[in-house]
């Protein structure tokens, strides 16, 4: 484990890519000032999140500037547009539908009323069939949106050569929805992967240090490392899924955690920030969702946070049931203590140390024996403005970053105590 290091674990969703970009800039600030003892040595993300990790790995002052001043003047058109195919077969609806609608004004100036009557009778078939059609395009294409203008936006402005030379580890995970998911003879297989560990499945990453991502031509690793990077990013549906290697589809991180501590861990780290905050559209809402996208963006919210939960819990609960299996182990270091005193008959020794190697054989067996302790910070924050990708107003990314720069503030004490 490396003791004196430490790492950044940065969830996703689009409310907090304001925050994190505050926050990793307070960091560099902090550690330029001499406030920040040391800077993160590695960075894991979820979804949205792998924007500002990539911005922090270029360590300047002027970039966090450059992208902090883009926010701010940020509009949904700069990083998303119409799925192509979509826009396709709307154009082609719109012609039909434009057809009908002249042929229907023609008829209507036919002086005879049967022959008109008749005529405007004929289209009720054709007018179900168009119907029919521009509701089948609408639910039968790829996705709705793209990231092409995103993908545009991140060649322009990533430092690919600070980003790749950068002493900061950075590492973008994303779902490959074609390995994901288990069988319940898996889950209970034999010998029970809860006592001897299981190999996560499905997950897929970029990064700007590992050699698979690394050790090619310049023009070749940048561009994997914007497709991959945004791979990372494609909500499940809203955007098409991406693709790494092969032709399996990859989606946004949340797809399996919103939290992917577990590569941090990988990494060999146990000192691990999560820069969390307080998001105010994944708590209990009063909304009332007159819309089918606003209720899936509600959908995501809700399974998001109990995902995140659910995985907190597990990692503090490790924690704690860790810290009672050490208190354990000393008192059954004071009991052998005991036994071997002067004063114990030979058959009470024997007795009792019979019971201490049947406890320590049984506490092998439990299922957290063979994990380490990971020492955690959780950032919190005041409330983020409830936002998505598709509804946010500028005020909200700017009032996200004083959120997130003001966290970061906050914590950096608690940072220097952990690694000094």
């Amino acid at each position: 484990m490396k003791e004196n290091e430490w790492a950044i674990c940065l969830p996703g969703t689009f409310a907090r890519l304001a925050p994190h970009t505050g926050a990793l800039h307070e960091l560099l600030q902090a550690y330029n000032d001499g406030r920040l003892l040391k800077e993160p040595s590695y960075i894991c993300t979820s979804s949205v999140a792998a924007i500002p990790a990539t911005i922090a790995a270029h360590r300047s002052e002027e970039k966090f500037q450059e992208i902090e001043k883009m926010l701010l003047t940020l509009k949904k058109r700069h990083f998303a547009g119409i799925h192509p195919q979509l826009k396709n077969r709307a154009s082609i609806d719109f012609a039909a539908i434009v057809g009908f609608i002249f042929a229907t004004h023609q008829i209507g100036r036919i002086d005879n009323p049967w022959i008109r009557n008749l005529l405007l009778l004929s289209l009720i078939y054709p007018a179900y069939q168009i119907t029919k059609k521009t509701i089948k395009d609408i639910f039968t294409v790829e996705a709705f949106l793209t990231y092409e203008n995103l993908e545009k936006l991140l060649m322009k402005v990533l430092d690919f050569e600070a980003i790749f030379s950068s002493p900061m580890k950075i590492e973008i995970p994303a779902v490959n929805i074609n390995k994901a998911g288990w069988l319940l003879s898996e889950v209970l297989s034999d010998p029970p992967v809860y006592l001897h560990g299981w190999k996560n499945k499905g997950w897929v990453s970029v990064t700007n240090f590992k050699p698979e991502d690394v050790d090619m031509d310049r023009e070749t690793r940048n561009k994997k490392y914007v497709a991959k990077l945004i791979n990372g990013l494609r909500v499940y549906g809203h955007f098409p899924p991406g693709r790494h290697e092969n032709d399996d589809a990859i989606v946004d991180t949340a797809a399996l955690s919103n939290l992917p501590i577990h590569f941090a861990l990988n990494q060999g780290y146990n000192n691990i920030v999560v820069f969390y905050y307080d998001s105010a559209s994944e708590g209990p809402v009063s909304t009332h969702f007159k819309s089918w996208p606003s209720s899936l963006n509600r959908d995501f919210d809700v399974t998001i946070s109990e995902a995140t939960r659910k995985t907190l819990l597990g990692y503090l609960r490790v924690n704690n049931d860790l810290e009672q299996l050490r208190r354990t182990r000393e008192t059954l270091k004071e009991m052998a203590d005991i036994a071997d005193g002067p004063h114990m008959d030979a058959t009470a020794r024997k007795s009792i140390r019979t019971n201490i190697d049947v406890i320590e054989e049984s506490m092998k067996n439990l299922s957290y024996a063979h994990k380490q302790r990971i020492n955690f910070i959780f950032v919190g924050s005041d409330p983020l403005p409830a936002i998505h990708f598709g509804n946010f107003r500028n005020e909200d990314l700017a009032a996200g970053i004083e959120r997130g720069r003001k966290a970061a503030q906050d914590v950096i004490p608690a940072i220097n105590k952990m690694i000094s």
